[in-house]
């Protein structure tokens, strides 16, 4: 983007993928340095580690999602915006799998407790709350008024129940604190929230730094293939880096500094924050003078349908490996529920390609 606004005409492609770049080590390092200071916020303020992943963590590292889910439908592009937001949801559990590799031993999911238990649930919850109001404007085809109904519906009911969700997430881990007494909180000098707000801004421009970016990468002719790459291509290959490097350098620095709470809560949190879009994408419809959000021709139900199901499956996954034990693993290093993770997230992969 700000190489082609220097370089214009001329600009060739090594100077294009050098932006692409930077702009990647800029989301790296931000992620991996707000993960140290969101670990430093949950020790002060005596906040549990699955809290402040799912708020704080979840809510920066999928703000991508909002901008690139809103721009989508003020295009005129909703089955983009739908497909986006699913598939963020899936990849965010397939990330268990790698923060699992990471760690090795067996699942990791095994001993995590109620907390992780119950955002992972709720996001259940609200993804089959989404899919509910899709169905129900499969039903209406052709009847714009009742499809509005709906939506303004069901996006109200998202609009409640995020915050709702949320508030029971953080009594049960209050709770869970005061049982363990573990969470007292720490005495510190240092002024957390405002590098936190910086390190979070810097964190969502460079990730949208790197999707423009990526934009112009698409219609770039590269000597080396004849021609550009096609949108195609760079929108699934950068434009999905660009909205899940937050979310992948953020969890694994957690991890790396011992907090898997916060990973795995960074991971149910943002799917919990990737249906609140839901309201956000009404809005925006609205405001572009479009009568429906899904009712268009550019929608499609059964495919969104197939891809809300999809994070559904791996979700339940999830919440049998959190409450069921075993020692058997996968590869000698992850445990089954992650090998069962990644089987489900290919084959429906490859279910969505042939769609």
């Amino acid at each position: 983007m700000i190489s082609r606004w220097l370089y214009g005409a001329n600009l060739e492609t090594w100077v294009l993928l050098t932006e692409i770049i930077l702009a990647g080590l800029m989301v790296v390092g931000s992620g991996a340095r707000l993960s140290i200071l969101a670990d430093k916020v949950a020790e002060k303020y005596g906040l549990g580690g699955a809290w402040v992943g799912a708020l704080l963590l979840a809510t920066v590292t999928s703000l991508p999602e909002v901008v690139s889910g809103c721009t989508a439908v003020a295009i005129g592009q909703p089955n983009m915006a739908f497909a986006a937001i699913y598939g963020s949801c899936s990849f965010n559990i397939v990330l268990i799998v790698l923060f699992n590799a990471f760690v090795g031993g067996g699942s990791i999911l095994h001993g995590k407790g109620r907390n992780h238990a119950l955002s992972s649930s709720f996001g259940i919850v609200l993804i089959t709350t989404s899919l509910g109001g899709i169905a129900l404007v499969g039903k209406f085809t052709g009847q714009p008024t009742k499809i509005g109904v709906v939506e303004l519906v069901v996006a109200g009911l998202i609009a409640l129940s995020y915050p709702t969700c949320m508030r029971m997430v953080f009594k049960t881990e209050k709770d869970l604190a005061l049982e363990s007494d573990s969470m007292t909180p720490v005495s510190s000098k240092e002024k957390l929230i405002p590098k936190v707000v910086i390190y979070s801004m810097i964190l969502v421009a460079s990730a949208w730094w790197m999707a423009r970016t990526g934009d112009v990468l698409a219609e770039h002719p590269i000597e080396l293939i004849g021609g550009p790459l096609g949108a195609t291509f760079v929108g699934v290959l950068f434009l999905a880096i660009a909205t899940s490097l937050p979310e992948i350098v953020t969890g694994l620095s957690a991890v790396r500094l011992g907090n898997l709470d916060m990973a795995l809560g960074n991971i149910f949190g943002s799917n919990m924050f990737n249906i609140f879009v839901f309201p956000m994408l009404k809005v925006t419809s609205l405001v572009s003078g479009q009568e429906t959000l899904m009712g268009g021709e550019n929608f499609n139900v059964m495919q969104n349908l197939f891809a809300g199901m999809l994070p559904i499956l791996l979700t339940a996954v999830v919440v049998g490996g959190l409450s069921f034990r075993t020692e058997r693993t996968f590869l000698r290093r992850i445990g089954v529920d992650s090998g069962l993770i990644a089987a489900i997230y290919i084959i429906g992969m490859i279910m969505l390609l042939g769609s």
